[in-house]
């Protein structure tokens, strides 16, 4: 408990003193949300890395360990008309200057409710980004940013300054922050089973953002691509394997392999899950059942001729190196790089920035 709390003061503060004005901020249909031994590969990065020994979290994962995983079942699991109306509602606009400007907006989530949503356009004077490789003519490409556990979509300001070099960046509120908070809710809860639920819904409302920006007059649908933090990471390497029209993607704090995850990581809200386990005689193989509907080393493997650029901190404790290299080795894409910062699970935001908008310069 100790430590989830020392590392969210941190990770607030970090937001704080990058942009003070935007502190953090503290029923689907059921066939739709739901019908490891691995140790860790090494030298990512050019930096050998030690071993995990197998574990009891680690006794069924991937095909995945010992679980046999149909991905077409789980990918047909997300499939939905996405002609349905998204029903957008913009409630404001403002100015981002020098060069932008911030629509926040909603629309209809696939597990009832509305998803809470802000787009930085640049304004009309500033040019797309590279427009040689515009798909439409005038129109920006865009950076889908999916925040980290407990942030919310105003962490993007981060990425406000983007707008003056031709690039859109749309965000949105996580399962239950920031507009959605609801009181004892978390999308991370101690019952696993309902975890992997929460997580679900949220890549659901990740695939229906991204149907938004393929409509949103002025942004070109040929070239969106992702940035996740975190849990935005995790949720969204799911959601960009299963749309093709994201053309970049960016991985930060991601790791592959929940058994790992949980085997090595000293967070809270995961620890908590295992304390459930344990007091309701709850086996590793439920786990698994359960999450491999959200587990990242089932999808990945499906990402091909697709840029994947990954951002970790080499003294992670929250998601753990082993688990890092389990999703480095197991992406399906040869172009693929990994970038190591000299900290732990909270990254240097400055220079994440510096390297995320040359990353998508140079692929988007």
């Amino acid at each position: 408990m100790r430590i989830q709390i020392i590392s969210e003061i941190l990770i607030a503060a970090a937001i704080f003193l990058l942009n003070p004005a935007h502190p953090v901020p503290g029923s689907f249909c059921n066939s739709l949300l739901f019908p490891s031994s691995v140790s860790a590969e090494t030298n990512v990065g050019g930096t050998a890395q030690s071993k995990t020994a197998a574990g009891p979290w680690i006794a069924k994962s991937l095909d995945v360990g010992g679980i046999a995983v149909d991905f077409d079942e789980i990918r047909k699991s997300y499939e939905y008309d996405h002609s349905l109306p998204l029903n957008i509602k913009i409630t404001s606009e403002k100015e981002i200057v020098p060069a932008g400007r911030k629509i926040y907006f909603s629309y209809d989530s696939p597990g009832g409710g509305r998803v809470p949503a802000v787009l930085m356009m640049p304004v009309a004077r500033v040019r797309p980004m590279k427009p040689g490789r515009s798909t439409v003519d005038d129109a920006y490409p865009v950076v889908f940013f999916m925040h980290f556990h407990v942030a919310d979509k105003s962490f993007a300001d981060l990425l406000s300054g983007w707008t003056g070099r031709g690039i859109a960046v749309m965000a949105i509120d996580g399962l239950f922050r920031g507009e959605r908070h609801e009181d004892g809710k978390d999308i991370l809860m101690p019952d696993p089973v309902q975890s992997a639920k929460y997580m679900k819904m949220q890549i659901l409302d990740i695939l229906r953002g991204f149907d938004v920006l393929a409509q949103w007059k002025g942004i070109d649908p040929g070239r969106i691509g992702f940035m996740g933090i975190s849990m935005g990471s995790l949720t969204g390497s799911v959601a960009v394997t299963l749309d093709k029209r994201i053309k970049t993607i960016i991985l930060a704090d991601g790791a592959a392999d929940f058994s790992l995850m949980f085997e090595n990581s000293d967070y809270g809200s995961l620890q908590r899950i295992r304390e459930y386990m344990k007091d309701n005689n709850m086996q590793p193989e439920a786990f698994v059942d359960a999450f491999k509907y959200v587990e990242p080393a089932v999808f990945v493997p499906h990402i091909k001729d697709r840029p994947v650029l990954l951002m970790n901190g080499r003294e992670d404790t929250t998601l753990s190196t082993p688990a890092i290299n389990r999703l480095f080795k197991l992406l399906g894409t040869k172009k693929k790089k990994m970038i190591w910062y000299e900290s732990g699970h909270i990254l240097p935001f400055d220079s994440v920035v510096v390297d995320s908008l040359k990353w998508f310069k140079h692929t988007l």
